[in-house]
């Protein structure tokens, strides 16, 4: 068999178009070499071209063990429980709004459907495209939190915007794009840690304009968890870090006067709500007395005794299962919860690209902030703040952005056995 015959066999076993020119390539490369040795001890070029291929083996043998090896990989299991977990959402809110209400059950069928095409969508993108994209994401994300300054939308104190017409969201929508953004800019030769705190600081700002200290505190966290683990210098990461954290407290104590009193009371009841039960600490205290009465199994027929206001659909569904379903369930859920973010913390471990690596430890980063301070201060350890639980709060944003998420996170698993081409 000469060895053109022989690299078109072995292909035809290889599925991935992207590892079949790899493999291709590399076989091509052994053959001239084993070719040019045989050549050099006396044979002819074409007994040299016939026992280079001898030697290699079986076409379909190497064909098949070359197509399992970098064959694209589906997590199954996380992508399951991706499924699984909008599925249990939207039959919670079924369960809760079967008889009617003020909320839309379609619109929240809409918002899980789209959010699960969109997830597929991304799983079977090519992450590695947005990578040179980063300083354009970047830009973009700080032009749209500019566009929030000038809006007339106003929200619980927070500016919103409309997309076209038919969503109106805050600023925690551009979380998406400053992930790409970062991971990208983490890649390039050019930056370092004094302009990624340039970048942070500027960008920071933009947020704190649009007045919404959740999407700031999970877009802090997210930038230091990628900072942390991209190839940047650890030490010069402290240092710059242990600055800003000192400059921050330190313009805290300077702009102390000018903090409200109703700001003030809002910490001071989540220390003593008893001692506001009638403006701060009423809702620390609702929530208490929700989650001591919910039992193991919940209060199926009672659930005239919850006031389903937003809150208790969005930033506190938590204590809403709990009661309704018990804390056997809300233990349930708080256990897949946990599997989840183990299971996103494996795939970063076996991820070997370093810009997929960096995509995975933001959306962990994400995750995560919105799984522990949902619950937090659900169960009264944690200030509350208005922050959805992922899957099975209402609205389409948070699905939205948590199908990116997982979508990215699968996308990057499916692409982490297949070789890249090397430029020559």
């Amino acid at each position: 068999m000469r060895s053109n015959h022989f690299l078109d066999e072995v292909s035809s076993y290889i599925r991935s178009k992207e590892a079949k020119e790899y493999i291709a390539a590399e076989l091509k490369a052994h053959l001239h070499q084993a070719k040019t040795e045989l050549v050099q001890k006396g044979y002819t070029e074409d007994e040299a071209d016939e026992l280079a291929v001898r030697n290699m083996g079986s076409p379909s043998d190497i064909g098949q063990k070359m197509d399992k090896l970098h064959r694209p990989a589906i997590d199954w299991k996380l992508m399951s429980m991706f499924l699984f977990m909008s599925a249990t959402g939207l039959c919670l809110f079924w369960f809760l709004f079967k008889d009617g209400n003020s909320f839309s059950v379609l619109k929240q069928v809409y918002s899980v459907t789209g959010s699960v095409i969109m997830a597929c969508v991304i799983l079977f993108f090519d992450y590695r495209k947005f990578q040179r994209w980063g300083w354009v994401f970047f830009t973009i994300g700080c032009l749209i939190l500019v566009q929030f300054q000038f809006s007339n939308v106003i929200m619980n104190g927070k500016p919103r915007i409309n997309i076209l017409g038919l969503l109106s969201v805050d600023s925690i929508m551009v979380l998406p794009l400053f992930l790409l953004a970062w991971a990208g800019m983490l890649q390039s030769k050019k930056m370092n840690v004094y302009w990624a705190a340039i970048l942070y600081v500027c960008s920071t700002y933009l947020f704190l304009s649009t007045v919404n200290l959740q999407a700031v505190a999970l877009y802090s966290f997210m930038v230091a968890v990628m900072v942390w683990r991209s190839s940047l210098n650890k030490r010069k990461i402290l240092i710059t870090a242990a600055v800003l954290l000192t400059t921050c407290v330190s313009l805290l104590l300077i702009f102390s006067k000018d903090i409200k009193t109703y700001q003030l009371e809002r910490l001071f009841a989540f220390v003593t709500p008893e001692k506001f039960s009638e403006t701060s600490g009423y809702m620390y205290l609702k929530l208490e007395k929700l989650i001591a009465d919910a039992g193991w199994f919940g209060h199926f027929g009672s659930l005239e005794n919850i006031d389903f206001s937003n809150e208790m659909m969005m930033d506190f569904i938590f204590v809403t299962i709990t009661y309704t379903l018990g804390w056997a369930a809300a233990l349930l859920i708080g256990m897949l919860f946990l599997w989840m973010i183990w299971r996103i913390s494996r795939i970063f471990q076996t991820v070997k690209d370093p810009f997929g690596k960096i995509l995975v430890s933001g959306s962990f980063a994400i995750f995560t902030a919105q799984v522990t301070v949902s619950i937090g201060m659900s169960l009264g350890l944690l200030p509350i703040i208005s922050l959805s639980l992922p899957f099975m709060s209402y609205g389409a944003l948070s699905a939205m952005i948590n199908a990116f998420l997982f979508g990215l996170v699968l996308s990057v698993y499916h692409k982490k056995d297949i070789i890249l081409m090397k430029k020559i």
